[in-house]
């Protein structure tokens, strides 16, 4: 939870508790009873907030969103060097949530597709205010290209312990992890990996000409 919990509401506590339970152990051995006790409140009051397990989940779901949408106006109000440790610190609860929507992804059925509809669909909103500022230019599939980065991000997020470990830290959200991470990120994706030459050969081989298209 948030290093000063007690800074927050009665229903903030509970669904921050949630989160942290949902995301650790999975939303099935998960009580009402747990949450209360990390939350610092009785079981009566997490019912009398969210009215179910099942309704505080979804309030869960609607926090997550509203956190990326958070993260749209950072990245799209901070200028072309966003400082990410700044953002970071200014949402302690980042961690959670992430945590719960890999708990999500993992799970699969329905929780997994609702997690990964958001993910695509924060990765469309970010893409496409990114592109109305000049900033990214997106293949001509578009559709593809957003789901293949939310995949992308998604199995970052399954791996983002091992990934940090590697990097000498704990968790993606640990400053020197995401600076690691943005710098790395920028080159591939400015730069990318594969030489031009190369590039041209695979687009060949991807895509038919237009004499093999016509023999079709």
């Amino acid at each position: 939870m948030s290093s000063t919990p007690e800074d927050l509401l009665p229903s903030a506590r509970i669904r921050l508790a949630a989160l942290e339970l949902f995301g650790s152990q999975g939303f099935d051995r998960t009580t009402v009873r747990q949450i209360a006790a990390l939350a610092g409140v009785s079981p009566g009051l997490v019912i009398h907030h969210f009215g179910s397990k099942h309704d505080l989940r979804l309030a869960c779901d609607a926090y997550a969103c509203q956190l990326f949408d958070d993260e749209r106006v950072f990245l799209k109000d901070s200028g072309p060097m966003p400082s990410l440790e700044s953002w970071v610190h200014d949402h302690p609860d980042l961690q959670p949530v992430m945590t719960y929507l890999v708990q999500c992804l993992r799970g699969g059925g329905e929780m997994a597709d609702r997690a990964y509809q958001l993910l695509c669909s924060v990765s469309e909103d970010l893409l496409t205010e990114a592109e109305s500022q000049g900033l990214v230019r997106l293949p001509a599939d578009r559709e593809a290209a957003i789901a293949l980065l939310a995949t992308w991000s998604a199995g970052l997020q399954i791996l983002s312990d091992l990934f940090a470990r590697r990097l000498g830290g704990r968790h993606l959200t640990d400053p020197e992890v995401m600076r690691r991470y943005a710098v790395a990120a920028t080159e591939l994706l400015s730069n990318g990996v594969l030489s031009p030459s190369y590039t041209e050969t695979l687009r060949r081989v991807i895509e038919p000409s237009d004499d093999q298209e016509s023999r079709s």
